[in-house]
């Protein structure tokens, strides 16, 4: 329902279809074969940082026979080597809470680079705001960072300025669970 969630609101805000689109982070392809489903026309790019998780993602490809079948890419996501302007969306989908400050607005002046104009930045993931952060008792909070040793840097980080910085639009924040926002944003 949450990764629903987040395409519901990618389909009412952007309203040209991507013919080419990133996602950045794919891991073993789950939000890039869910981004296939909303967007079957578009040329797909999942990048992620481990061969691993992209040895996965090629096999269940391999085994879906969907097509077009999606590029894979093993890169970082702040430097990932792609041409400037070639792609309409550059999703990100839950992993801007797991870096530390500096990668996180490096890859949001990479992937302003890599859209072409007015193409589009969508995020989703944890939102600081929420109340269930706040009202959560400091033992649980602690136990959760123990886990997610990057979790401070993000809930400081204002990213919608951040994005903005980055030469965005100021985005659009949906709530899209208790928990999770999107963020969406047109380049400049």
């Amino acid at each position: 329902m949450l990764r629903q969630s987040y395409h519901d609101v990618l389909q009412k805000q952007i309203t040209l279809a991507p013919q080419a689109l990133l996602d950045i982070g794919c891991s073993v392809g789950m939000s890039t074969f869910a981004l296939q489903n909303t967007y079957p026309q578009a040329q797909i790019t999942g990048l992620d940082l481990s061969p691993y998780f992209l040895a996965i993602a090629q096999y269940r490809s391999f085994k879906s026979c969907a097509q077009p079948a999606p590029t894979w890419l093993h890169a970082a996501a702040e430097a990932t080597g792609l041409p400037d302007a070639s792609f309409d969306l550059v999703s990100a989908h839950l992993i801007f809470h797991e870096l530390p400050r500096d990668a996180a607005i490096a890859i949001l002046q990479e992937a302003r680079r890599l859209l072409r104009p007015r193409g589009h930045l969508a995020i989703m993931d944890m939102n600081p705001q929420s109340e269930v952060y706040a009202k959560m008792p400091p033992y649980i909070l602690t136990l959760l960072k123990s886990t997610e040793p990057y979790l401070d840097q993000y809930f400081a980080l204002d990213l919608a300025q951040a994005i903005y910085d980055a030469g965005f639009d100021r985005p659009t924040i949906t709530s899209n669970s208790s928990r999770h926002r999107t963020l969406v944003a047109q380049a400049r």
